[in-house]
Order: C-alpha cells, then sequence, then structure tokens
C-alpha cells in the first residue's frame, strides 16, 4: 500500500498542471477551490487531529488577508512582504487567541474561539480608516513573479497551486510525524495522555498556532486573488462553511477537508446560478454526508479503494 498516497499526490500535481487549459473561468474556480481547501485543511488539523472544534478559523485566514491588502494599499509594500506579514499576523492572532481558548474544551471553546472572531468582525467595521468597513478595501496592485504581474490569471493560478501543494505536503509529513501521534492520542484519549505525562494544553496551543497559521497562508492567496477584503471575511459564517467543508470531505483525512471544499463551491457556483436556493442544496448534502458517509466523501473513497485492493491481494 506504500505506493497509494504518492500515486494519489502524483495524480493531484498533474490534474493541477492541466488546470490552464480550463479556461479563465475555470481557472478562478479551480484556484477558488484550492484556497478554501488549504483554510479547510487547516481547520482539519483541529478537528480532525486534535479534536477541537472551532467556530473562529476565519479570524486567522481574514486578519492575514486584511493585511496583505491593508500593506498594500495604505503602505504600498509588495505582496509578497505582505504575505509575510499576513502569515506572520494569522500565527500571532492564533497563539494569542490559543493562549484563553485551550484552557477549556467542548462548547465553551467552541463559543470562546467565535466570540474572539466576532471581536475582530467588530473592529474591522469600526476601524473604517484601515479596513474599509462594510465597503471594504480595494486598490491593492498583485505583485509580480519573475517579471509577469498575478493580474495574469495562470501566473495567479500557478501561485495558489503551488502553495496548495506545499500545505497538502506539511500536513501530510506534519500528522504522521511523532507531533501528529500526540494529537491523535489527545483526539481520542485526552485523559490517558495526561495521565502519562503529556503537557496536553501546550500541545493543543501548538496545534491551535499551527492550524491558525496554515489558514494565514490560505488568506494571503486570498488576497492575491481575489484583490479586494470586506468584513464578511472575519464573520463566523464563514467558519461555519468551513466546518461543513471539513465534515462533507472527511474530517480525519489530511486531503479531505479539500475536497469538502470542492464540493461546497461548486454546488454554490453551479446550483446559485440556477436557483436561489442554493443553501437548501448544501444543506441536504451535508445532512446526508453526515447521516449515511460517517467518514466523509473522501474518507470513504479512500476505503472503497483500500477495500478493493486488499480483496485482490
Amino acid at each position: 500500500m506504500k505506493f497509494f498516497k504518492p500515486a494519489i499526490f502524483l495524480t493531484l500535481c498533474v490534474l493541477l498542471a492541466l488546470g490552464p487549459f480550463a479556461g479563465d473561468y475555470a481557472l478562478g474556480i479551480i484556484a477558488e477551490i484550492l484556497i478554501y481547501g488549504i483554510f479547510a485543511m487547516s481547520l482539519g488539523l483541529l478537528i480532525g487531529y486534535t479534536g477541537l472544534m472551532s467556530f473562529g478559523h476565519a479570524a486567522f485566514f481574514g486578519i492575514s488577508t486584511y493585511t496583505v491588502i491593508a500593506l498594500g494599499v495604505h503602505l504600498g509594500i509588495s505582496g509578497w512582504w505582505g504575505m509575510v506579514a499576513g502569515i506572520a499576523m494569522a500565527a500571532l492572532t492564533a497563539g494569542f487567541v490559543g493562549l484563553f481558548c485551550i484552557r477549556v474544551s467542548g462548547i465553551p471553546f467552541l463559543m470562546l474561539t467565535m466570540a474572539f472572531s466576532q471581536l475582530l468582525f467588530s473592529l474591522a467595521l469600526k476601524w473604517r480608516g484601515v479596513t474599509g468597513g462594510t465597503d471594504g478595501l480595494t486598490g491593492f496592485v498583485r505583485p509580480t513573479l519573475f517579471g509577469m504581474s498575478l493580474d495574469d490569471a495562470v501566473a495567479r493560478y500557478a501561485v495558489v497551486a503551488v502553495g496548495f501543494l506545499m500545505v497538502l505536503g506539511f500536513l501530510h509529513l506534519l500528522v504522521h510525524s511523532p507531533l501528529g501521534s500526540i494529537f491523535i492520542g489527545i483526539r481520542d484519549n485526552e485523559q490517558r495522555m495526561r495521565a502519562i505525562g503529556y503537557p496536553v494544553q501546550r500541545f493543543k496551543f501548538l496545534a491551535f498556532t499551527i492550524a491558525g497559521t496554515l489558514a494565514g497562508v490560505g488568506g494571503a492567496l486570498y488576497a492575491f486573488f481575489n484583490a479586494f477584503v470586506s468584513t464578511d471575511i472575519l464573520h463566523w459564517a464563514l467558519s461555519g462553511d468551513a466546518i461543513i467543508m471539513v465534515v462533507l470531505g472527511g474530517s480525519a483525512t489530511v486531503f479531505g477537508p479539500a475536497i469538502g471544499a470542492a464540493i461546497f463551491l461548486l454546488l454554490k457556483n453551479i446550483v446559485s446560478s440556477k436557483n436561489e436556493y442554493w443553501m437548501l442544496w448544501i444543506g441536504a448534502t451535508f445532512i446526508l454526508s453526515v447521516m449515511f458517509l460517517r467518514q466523509g466523501v473522501w474518507g470513504y473513497l479512500i476505503n472503497c479503494v483500500l477495500s478493493a485492493l486488499g480483496k485482490r491481494k
């Protein structure tokens, strides 16, 4: 079975390399799926591998986007430096929020993360001189890459695709490392991990900070993709969307949340163009997934393939 995961990764690389042949409209949708795939995978690290349900994950995604665009618009700083600053800001914010949130668990943890997210949302609403308030922030000039402006759809897609693959590779290595095993141990039996001497709160804090930092990577790429940001990106509703993506794709898999993001965004784009009640269809899909696909769509497909390969042997 050792060939299985590398084969999936290579297949994904080939499919992403074929993306530019799909046309600019399809390329934009794929790039958006990859960005939200990063966002969902970062939340999947908390939900699926550490057992922490966060309703404020959008805060780290949004603050990174705001940092990139605000630095570019107000100070004229290159988007590449803005990306570094945005990811760093997401990491610092996640670390600060994590210091408070890891002291509780369950519903209190969920509500506390949502409270911090809404605090940032309110700050963005009030600080109009920096954030643009409800009107959003426009005028961001995308940077260049090897002399090619990221205004070009293919160049922009290439940056997003590389970022997605790097995050995917990092998460795969992380969850299969000794640190990843500790996260899984906390998810499965926190009391036992405490009993054998692990500082559980420290590892929860580490998982929370890593997840927030990776969400910041997605937020920085979203700044390049959209060149515009508004306060909606910090609202708890976006965190809710990410939770749906994680559950749809499979929370206990690295790649599953990205599949969930693809399902969510494709339903949104396709159904909303034909029917204004697109959220009804997403809700129905979510309910069916929870009822009949407990491991998510990707988890179910992987189990089917592994079962087939096992029977052949």
